[in-house]
C-alpha cells in the first residue's frame, strides 16, 4: 500500500487530496479530502494582502496536522495563478517549504489545463463527441477542448472570478454597466477560444470542473458530489441564473444551496459561464468533481 497526497494552491482554495495505492493492481482509493477558502486576491492579483496570507498559514498549519495521521508516501504540491503573479508570491511558497518539507512547483496555465484534463478524463467520458471543459479559478480559467478524446484546443486565460469581480463589480447587486464591461472584457480576452468555438460543427457539451459549478450541481440537486457527475440541461443553468443576476449579496446568502463562501463571486462566474454559452451550441452541462488534483494523483501514478 502507497499513500500519494497532493495540495493545490489555488487563488481561491487550497485543496489538499490524499489517496492510497494498492500497488498490485494500482486500484486507487480515497481516504482524505480538505478545501480551505483563502482568498489570496481578496486585494488584488498584484500581492498577496496581510489577512490573505495569514489564511494561507492556517490552511497549510492545518495540512500539515492532517499529515500526522495520515503521513503520506509522497506529496506534490502546485501553486497557480495567484502564485504565478503576486510579487510576494515567496512568502507562502517558502513557508510551505519550512512547513512541510516540500517545495511548492508554481506551473503555467498550459500545464494547469493538461493536469485538469487528466483528472477530467478519470470520472468524464470522453470517447465520443466534442467536449468543452472549463475550469473556473479565481485568476485564471482554462479551457480544454475534446473530439473523441482527443484534445483539439487548450489554453488558459487570465479572466479568473477574483479578477472579474475586482476590476468590474462594482455595485451590489450587480450593474447593467458592470455586466456589459464584463462582457466586452470577457470578449477580448477570450477571442482565441470564441474563435475556436464557432469552427466547432455540431453539439458540444460543457464540462464544469469547478467550485462554480459546484453551486450549480447543489443548487439543483442539494448536495455537492464527490465520486460522480451530474449532467444539467442548458436551460437549468439559465433558470438559476436568471434568479441571481438581480439579487443583492444579502439575499444570495439566503438563496438555497448556494454555500457562504460562494455567494460573493457567483454571479460574476455564472456570467462567465453564460459568455461561453453564448458562443456556440451546447447540448448540457457536465459536473465534474475531478480536476487538477486528480489529474497530478493520475500522473504520480504513471
Amino acid at each position: 500500500m502507497k499513500r500519494l497526497a497532493c495540495i493545490d494552491l489555488g487563488t481561491n482554495t487550497f485543496h489538499l487530496l490524499i489517496c492510497e495505492v494498492d500497488d498490485p493492481d494500482d486500484t486507487l482509493k480515497e481516504v482524505f479530502r480538505e478545501r480551505q477558502y483563502v482568498i489570496l486576491a481578496e486585494n488584488g492579483m498584484t500581492k498577496i494582502g496581510d489577512e490573505p496570507l495569514v489564511r494561507a498559514k492556517s490552511a497549510i498549519d492545518r495540512f500539515k496536522e492532517i499529515f500526522t495521521e495520515y503521513p503520506p508516501d509522497e506529496l506534490r504540491i502546485i501553486g497557480t495563478e495567484a502564485l504565478r503573479t503576486a510579487s510576494n508570491g515567496s512568502i507562502v511558497t517558502d513557508y510551505i517549504s519550512r512547513e512541510l518539507g516540500v517545495t511548492p512547483e508554481i506551473i503555467q496555465g498550459n500545464r494547469e489545463a493538461t493536469l485538469i484534463y487528466k483528472g477530467t478524463k478519470q470520472i468524464v467520458n470522453l470517447d465520443s463527441g466534442w467536449f468543452c471543459i472549463m475550469d473556473i479559478g479565481g485568476g485564471s480559467v482554462e479551457f480544454i477542448i475534446t473530439k473523441n478524446n482527443s484534445v483539439q484546443f487548450m489554453n488558459s486565460f487570465k479572466v479568473g472570478v477574483m479578477v472579474l469581480f475586482n476590476q468590474f463589480q462594482h455595485s451590489d447587486p450587480i450593474s447593467d454597466t458592470d455586466i456589459i464591461s464584463i462582457q466586452q472584457f470577457l470578449d477580448n480576452e477570450l477571442k482565441e477560444l470564441t474563435g475556436f468555438l464557432k469552427t466547432i460543427d455540431g453539439p458540444i457539451t460543457l464540462v464544469g470542473a469547478s467550485g462554480s459549478y459546484e453551486v450549480l450541481q447543489s443548487v439543483l440537486e442539494g448536495k455537492v458530489k464527490r465520486t460522480d457527475i451530474s449532467t444539467f440541461q442548458i436551460d437549468q443553468f439559465y433558470s438559476i441564473f436568471k434568479q441571481i443576476l438581480p439579487l443583492e449579496l444579502k439575499d444570495i446568502l439566503q438563496f438555497p444551496g448556494i454555500p457562504e463562501q460562494r455567494a460573493t463571486l457567483i454571479v460574476v462566474s455564472f456570467l462567465l459561464i453564460d459568455f461561453v454559452l453564448q458562443q456556440q451550441t451546447f447540448s448540457a452541462i457536465t459536473v465534474s468533481p475531478f480536476a487538477l488534483k486528480e489529474g497530478l494523483i493520475a500522473e504520480m501514478l504513471e
